[in-house]
């Protein structure tokens, strides 16, 4: 029987130690490249300061007493002469900040992390509805939005003003306004040139070009391939939808108990991922009882909301169920990630969710329409 020495047990835990640390290393290299690698909010339509539709600038300079973005931004004697949105600075801030955000938008706590943004009046809008619809909402009318779907909305309605931020970059840029009012209106004067912003500060309508029998020719918005508006294949009238929602997917509804369609993934959602019921916590939607199909990172899992915080297990659909506002993979296999970020080099992405069901494509995430398949049994 050997007997270690002192020196003999010393060099084996090093060697040991040494061992471990690389095989922390490699693990997280792979688990990092894996969960990290497809969002990149820099590079997608979200950044709105390289977004040829948006253009998102600096504003007007030195208005004593003015609602503007740059009261105390640019002020020399604050923060120097640096100004305030400039390319590819300051991209989150459109909708999150580290202070003074709502934490909780449309009576959801912590749907949308520290939001940033003045949102509309959910009365404001008209649902969807139709006599095929199984929607319930104990909270009101089915489909009106609430929670995530409001966030989202307090761009995409098309009312409400890009620049109706909360807390805005720089010292002095604090505006309680936002946050305590609802509805259009709270621009706070930063500056737009792209093409897709009205005089409002908010989303123009698009319309199809050449245009239709009896349309008026109008402007078609960004289609990724970097050439921009005027070279655009026509992707119309999104992503302004209004607030007027009769013709997009139903939001801000509870899976429907009845409909036998859907009576799988109602099986399934409240045990997936180690969700505690009960907790309030997303829940992840996969037909798959034993959760195979289901995208090792969660960011890209298609998921329900709990919308109704007395109900904390009612799952919800909102636009985040199937959207990722972060997501930068690009359909066609295009690479994610290049620098210089600019207009040439965001991408078209869809902000899609992977599809919980086999064989998901993660460049082209609704191929063989596997997203929609996810929920609906067709």
């Amino acid at each position: 029987m050997r007997i270690f020495s002192k020196n003999d047990l010393r060099t084996w835990l090093c060697r040991s130690l040494i061992l471990v640390m690389a095989v922390l290393f490699v693990s997280a290299h792979f688990f990092l490249k894996k969960s990290f690698g497809s969002e990149d909010v820099r590079h997608t339509k979200h950044n709105l300061a390289v977004n040829p539709d948006i253009l998102a600038g600096e504003g007007n300079d030195f208005v004593p007493g003015g609602l503007t973005s740059l009261r105390g931004a640019r002020n020399p004697a604050v923060r120097g002469i640096e100004g305030d949105i400039r390319l590819n600075e300051e991209v989150c801030i459109f909708c999150h900040t580290p202070h003074g955000g709502r934490s909780n938008v449309g009576g959801v706590e912590g749907v949308a992390p520290l939001w940033n943004r003045r949102l509309s009046n959910p009365m404001s809008y008209t649902p969807y509805n139709s006599q095929h619809f199984d929607a319930q909402d104990l909270m009101g009318t089915p489909g009106r939005p609430k929670g995530v779907s409001l966030a989202c909305l307090s761009c995409h309605d098309g009312a409400v003003a890009f620049d109706a931020l909360i807390n805005s970059s720089g010292s002095g840029g604090f505006f309680p306004r936002n946050k305590t009012f609802d509805g259009p209106g709270g621009s706070i004067g930063m500056g737009f040139s792209g093409p897709a912003v009205d005089s409002a500060n908010s989303f123009r309508e698009g319309r199809r070009a050449p245009a239709g029998p009896g349309e008026t020719p109008g402007f078609v918005f960004f289609d990724g391939f970097g050439s921009g508006p005027n070279a655009s294949f026509g992707s119309e009238p999104f992503p302004n939808l209004g607030l007027d929602l009769r013709d997009d997917h139903p939001i801000s509804m509870e899976i429907p108990r009845a409909d036998p369609q859907f009576k799988e993934i109602l099986t399934n959602i409240t045990t997936k991922g180690g969700r505690i019921p009960g907790s309030g916590s997303v829940m992840w939607i996969d037909r798959d009882p034993n959760g195979a199909n289901l995208p090792l990172d969660k960011r890209d899992r298609i998921r329900a909301y709990a919308s109704d915080p007395s109900r904390p297990d009612a799952p919800y659909i909102e636009c985040a169920s199937c959207h990722n506002p972060h997501e930068a993979s690009r359909p066609g296999g295009q690479p994610a990630l290049s620098e210089p970020v600019n207009a040439h080099t965001i991408n078209n992405s869809l902000f899609l969710r992977l599809a919980s069901r086999p064989n998901a494509d993660s460049q082209d995430r609704n191929a063989r329409s596997l997203i929609c398949l996810s929920c609906h049994k067709k």
